[in-house]
């Protein structure tokens, strides 16, 4: 509950110290601390031995995750003023919002790039606070709510929470979900233009 808390406070406090002293990080910085907490988990988790039920797992929850985020998303469509590609095309982004955003923007419209930016902030932020209490009931469930944001900003939650197993698939999980996301929001995006 504390890690959650803080979290969340960090970004709130990021946001008002941003918005009065109009301070900014270089690009290059804010990728850098992300490269160096992905490495630091990386050589914790390879203290593991890697069974192979871990494959089957890190397969079944990849296909909870997208399966369930475009279930969910297409039900959704019906009850919203967009198209249902377009609804898929944000939701595609499994959490990575920043270049789920990118591309959208760049290659559809800003509008949906907006929306896709917003959606898959709130499912990360949706993630940091499930994860403390979801992770006692569901490991697999958590993780996949987390979604891309499983291998770097929620692993190291996920990981105070449960074990080094499951910090390890949720690495894993995190990995491919995020080869993912260009696929998988390209693909959309040729089918609107196909339509």
């Amino acid at each position: 509950m504390m890690s959650a808390v803080i979290l969340l406070s960090s970004v709130v406090i990021g946001l008002v110290v941003g918005r009065i002293t109009k301070f900014e990080l270089p690009d290059n910085v804010v990728a850098l601390i992300l490269y160096i907490l992905v490495l630091l988990v990386g050589l914790d988790l390879s203290k593991e031995k890697i069974e192979k039920r871990l494959f089957k797992d890190v397969s079944l929850v990849i296909l909870s995750t997208v399966g369930g985020t475009f279930l969910f998303t297409f039900l959704l469509s019906f009850f919203l003023p967009l198209r249902k590609l377009e609804v898929l095309a944000a939701a595609s982004g499994f959490g990575w919002y920043s270049l789920s955003s990118v591309i959208i923007s760049t290659s559809y419209s800003a509008y949906l790039g907006s929306i896709s930016f917003f959606a898959n902030v709130l499912r990360e932020l949706c993630a940091i606070v499930v994860a403390p209490f979801g992770l006692k009931k569901s490991k697999y469930g958590t993780i996949s709510v987390a979604g891309a944001t499983s291998m770097d900003t929620l692993l190291g939650l996920i990981a105070t929470y449960s074990n080094r197993e499951t910090a390890l698939l949720s690495f894993g999980h995190g990995f491919v979900v995020s080869m993912l996301v260009p696929i998988f929001v390209n693909l959309f995006l040729r089918l609107m233009k196909s339509f």
